[in-house]
């Protein structure tokens, strides 16, 4: 894009900033923090903390939880690694060799190769998302209203395939978040689905969505399973001798072929909406037993097993940006919540936004590699103090959890019909997840609805009501048909994998 990267210094100027360097290193230590809480992943404690972005600026609250996000990720490495329980199922994958290191009493040099690992992974994918961000962006500004209404059907065609297990339950939740989005105002005239209630008038705020959904239901799981131990035993002893800590010369020449190899597949990954941390991870860890010198020796303890996934994850986070800002398309939760404070701000993601709002794009650019380095300072400073946050107990942690959840959502205005609303929608998240309907595509395709509708009603008035000048625009067909393509993949992968579920357990039966 022509005089893109003309607008560094005025975005140089929003990221260093007093209060915006203040927001990145607060949102990197709050990100550790809740990153570090068993059970909670970077969409649960940007859920948590949306309501502090309401007192931002619209750059300071998007860097602030950029960093969030960034710091989140490696925080979930933490209990994965000092007390065998992954916070996020990314974690998981560390887990292999991340807590034998810790048996083996090098829990502080597990903790530093995930630091580390996160800090190259992120640096990486954030020059990447620089070149393929600003040229997806430019070939999506051919797009009319049309295409970019085909463009988020598409988006929630993938919303619905390919999150959760399956695409009948991921397409019902999906349709749930695009009612949840039309309740109150139409935009056009008329009020929809309001029932006469004042609190729904004006429609249901982000805010409840995002938090009833993705940081609600873990409150209440929270509170359910208080009497569930997290894991009997002491804390990882974070102060052994230097030597059985200390990263050799030898093994960082094993890392750097390991952080190259899967900073690019977490950044590949991350860019796919669906995929997310989790995959990423596996993904990398697996590559990793195939390419790595001592990949016999995966999962005995070993500085590339727990390097692999880490890279690959907080790769994922720019990776994730890359269709969420470019095409408005978010790629998680976390994205959605982005995308969420862009739109609470008056900021409209998709390939205007690097038109209209370039020193905005190249900032969050900047504050990322702003961010990787105060994690890595805040990571090697706060090392030895992590064990401790790793093993709060679930009695202590859920109250302290809801507490928070229902301080921020009457903080957002005052109104104590936003909490009723937030305790609804967390019970029935709670209930959703107990019955495998996945609820990220319902906070993905609540913030799509508006963008999707707004587009929709666009281009008929350009084209003076005619729906079929609208759907036989070439972009636009090619589009749709690739959103068909995907839910008939998706129902597709479904079917073959409940064959072979079916004949796994025929064979175990015989």
């Amino acid at each position: 894009m022509e005089g893109f990267f003309s607008h560094i210094g005025p975005a140089a100027g929003l990221v260093f900033g007093p209060v915006s360097l203040v927001a990145l290193f607060g949102g990197v230590i709050l990100g550790i923090i809740l990153g570090a809480l068993p059970g909670f992943g970077s969409s649960q404690s940007l859920a948590l903390l949306f309501p502090i972005t309401f007192v931002m600026s619209a750059p300071d609250a998007i860097l602030f939880c950029v960093a969030v996000y960034s710091a989140a990720e490696y925080g979930g490495s933490i209990p994965a690694i000092l007390i065998r329980t992954p916070g996020t199922p990314a974690g998981a994958v560390t887990v292999l060799d991340g807590y034998t290191m810790t048996q083996q009493g090098k829990a502080l040099k597990a903790l530093k190769v995930s630091l580390f690992s996160g800090v190259i992974g992120g640096l990486s994918s954030t020059l990447i998302f620089i070149v393929s961000g600003v040229a997806l962006a430019n070939i999506a500004l051919k797009f009319g209203p049309g295409e970019m209404f085909a463009l988020g059907v598409f988006g929630i065609s993938i919303i619905g395939s390919f999150f959760g297990k399956d695409p009948a339950k991921g397409f019902l939740a999906a349709g749930i978040g695009l009612f949840l989005a039309t309740i109150g105002s139409s935009g056009f005239g008329g009020m929809r689905f309001t029932f006469d209630l004042g609190p729904l008038m004006d429609g249901l705020p982000l805010v409840v969505i995002v938090i009833g959904l993705l940081a609600g239901p873990e409150a209440f799981r929270l509170l359910i399973d208080h009497r569930k131990t997290i894991e009997k035993g002491q804390v990882a002893d974070l102060t052994a001798e230097k030597e059985n800590n200390r990263i050799t010369g030898e093994e960082v020449k094993l890392l750097i072929p390991t952080w190259i190899r899967n900073s690019l597949i977490g950044t590949a990954i991350g860019a796919i909406p669906g995929a997310g941390a989790s995959v990423g991870s596996l993904i990398a860890y697996n590559e990793e037993k195939r390419w790595s010198k001592r990949r016999h020796l995966m999962g005995t303890g070993i500085v590339e097993g727990v390097a692999a996934p880490e890279s690959a994850n907080n790769a994922v986070v720019a990776g994730t940006l890359v269709p969420s800002l470019s095409l408005g398309i978010p790629g998680s939760g976390t994205a959605a919540i982005l995308i969420g404070v862009l739109v609470t701000k008056g900021i409209v993601p998709g390939p205007l936004l690097f038109k209209e709002s370039t020193s905005l794009v190249l900032a969050i650019f900047i504050g990322l590699i702003v961010c990787n380095f105060m994690l890595l300072f805040v990571g090697l400073v706060g090392m030895r103090v992590w064990g401790p946050i790793a093993k709060v107990p679930r009695r202590i942690l859920g109250p302290f959890v809801m507490i928070m959840i229902l301080i921020g959502t009457y903080a957002y205005s005052n109104y104590w019909a936003h909490v009723v609303m937030v305790l609804i929608m967390s019970a029935m998240a709670y209930y959703f997840e107990k019955i495998d309907i996945p609820t990220v595509p319902i906070v993905l395709a609540f913030v799509m609805g508006p963008i999707v509708e707004g587009n929709f009603n666009k281009a008929l008035t350009i084209h003076q009501g005619d729906l079929m000048a609208v759907m036989t625009r070439p972009i636009a067909v090619v589009i749709m048909a690739m959103a068909i393509a995907t839910a008939a993949y998706g129902f597709w992968r479904a079917y073959q994998s409940k064959r072979e579920d079916a004949a796994t357990g025929a064979t175990l039966k015989e």
